[in-house]
């Protein structure tokens, strides 16, 4: 990522702006999809892709999810939380008292797992 804005600084000093546009362009695509974090749910489980690192929860080990400031709390059935750094919540959200996205996604991910230990049972 920090190459491709190097070089696309480069290209724009040396008078070449469509091959800098290109090299922004590369630079966006990595941060985009190689340090962008994110939250799935799939059919395995719950995918968590932080920048450095990704986990996937598998349903049968997820106990629920809370959001957080720094992200959405999975809670695993082996006791070792995963934070999602994808969807945050404010703390003057939580002292207000404001739902926001990250309630959204803690419920669907709880109420998931509830429906997929039910019908496993």
């Amino acid at each position: 990522m920090l190459g491709g804005i190097a070089v696309a600084a480069y290209l724009a000093r040396h008078h070449q702006p469509d091959l800098a546009a290109l090299a922004v362009l590369f630079a966006v695509g990595g941060w985009r999809y190689g340090l962008h974090p994110s939250l799935a749910a799939t059919d395995e489980g719950v995918v968590i892709r932080n920048p450095f690192r990704r986990v996937v929860v598998p349903w049968r080990q997820v106990e629920g999810a809370l959001p957080g400031s720094r992200g959405v709390i999975v809670l695993r059935t082996d006791r070792r939380p995963v934070r999602a750094w994808a969807v945050q919540k404010a703390n003057w959200s939580h002292f207000l008292g404001k739902r926001r996205r990250a309630d959204d996604v803690a419920e669907y991910v709880t109420q998931s797992a509830k429906r997929r230990r039910r019908a496993a049972a």
